[in-house]
């Protein structure tokens, strides 16, 4: 089963169902479930399967929309396009948590070794050192990324900080989690995921890594739908990334993530344990755990990285695309006040 959240002008955001290329609207139809959130805690979803309470829902009269039409729209707010298909409640973002893998492939933890050594002049082995300690069974790198309104979906804007050394992509396959009615967390599906990153000052130095990670307006990509777990082969899927900048290709490159790829004794629930053991996930509360990436741009592949007007092209296997266009940080003056007074 495939499921997206949608924006609907004057309607707000949706829940929709995908069969082929069609789009049923699950918010025009009783019970009316505004969201995946809304499906899962208080439709029934943790109690008997949001398969199950989908297929409960009766679409013989819903609105049908085009899928190929909301991926088609990225740039037009004012026509029905896609949103992040995991949110939080308007009034409760703290009810999704944003959690992320690094270090879990072999050519990403080579190239961010190398990078390190070229941006300190350093003999840096800390990031061989995490890869090889989580193949031997060891503790993984986790770093949350906290700012939920930052988290975009399909079409949705990354914006460039200002002080940015080198954006670069990274993608990255998604499991979404919540807790159902007996208290277990449970898998709900799986989606696609960019956690930008500028590692240009994570080169620098380690301890860089939460800057590296966040910023406002934009720091991470989730799209374009989710496929529930039970529907999904989690074991090997394709990947691409593609930057295109004035209407020209300028980076690509293709790999594989899942379970099969990842460094770890007991694969994903390697990460599960280590995440969920000491945050355990509350009620009312749905979580979002990012892979690590199998695809990486050293300076040759992507030189100084991603720019503003540059559009990132992701696909992956068995879920679809991720677009999402670079643009400019919002300019503030918030800290003239701090600066007079130091």
């Amino acid at each position: 089963m495939k499921l997206l959240q949608f924006a609907q002008p004057e309607q707000g955001s949706r829940l929709g169902l995908v069969k082929g290329d069609e789009i049923f609207d699950l918010t025009a139809c009783a019970p009316h479930p505004a969201s995946l959130h809304d499906l899962y805690y208080r439709h029934g979803g943790n109690k008997n399967s949001i398969e199950t309470t989908v297929d409960s829902i009766n679409i013989r009269n819903a609105p049908r929309l085009s899928l190929r039409d909301l991926l088609d729209n990225t740039d037009d707010p004012n026509q029905p396009h896609l949103i992040s298909p995991v949110t939080a409640p308007a009034d409760a973002p703290h009810k999704l948590r944003i959690w992320l893998a690094g270090v879990t492939h072999e050519d990403s933890a080579k190239l961010r070794e190398i990078e390190a050594k070229q941006a300190t002049g350093d003999a840096v082995n800390v990031y061989d050192q995490k890869y090889r300690e989580c193949a031997q069974g060891g503790t993984p790198e986790l770093f949350a990324k906290n700012d939920t309104a930052a988290l975009v979906g399909h079409g949705g804007c990354i914006s460039h900080p200002h002080n940015t050394q080198r954006l670069v992509p990274e993608t990255e396959l998604v499991t979404i989690y919540g807790l159902n009615d007996t208290g277990q967390i449970e898998r709900l599906g799986y989606t696609g995921g960019n956690d930008y990153t500028d590692n240009g000052i994570e080169a620098e130095n380690p301890l860089n890594l939460p800057q590296a990670k966040n910023w406002s307006h934009g720091c991470a990509s989730l799209g374009p739908l989710m496929v529930t777990n039970s529907a999904y082969d989690n074991s090997s899927v394709a990947v691409s990334c593609e930057v295109i900048r004035n209407n020209t290709r300028i980076a690509y490159k293709e790999g594989h993530t899942g379970q099969n790829h990842l460094n770890m004794p007991d694969g994903l629930f390697h990460l599960e344990r280590s995440l969920f053991s000491r945050l355990p996930l509350e009620p009312d509360t749905l979580q979002i755990l990012y892979w690590g990436t199998p695809i990486v741009f050293s300076d040759d592949d992507l030189e100084s990285g991603l720019r503003e007007g540059d559009r990132v092209c992701m696909t992956f296997e068995g879920i679809g695309p991720l677009e999402n266009p670079i643009v400019a940080f919002p300019q503030t003056n918030q800290l003239q006040w701090l600066d007079n007074h130091r």
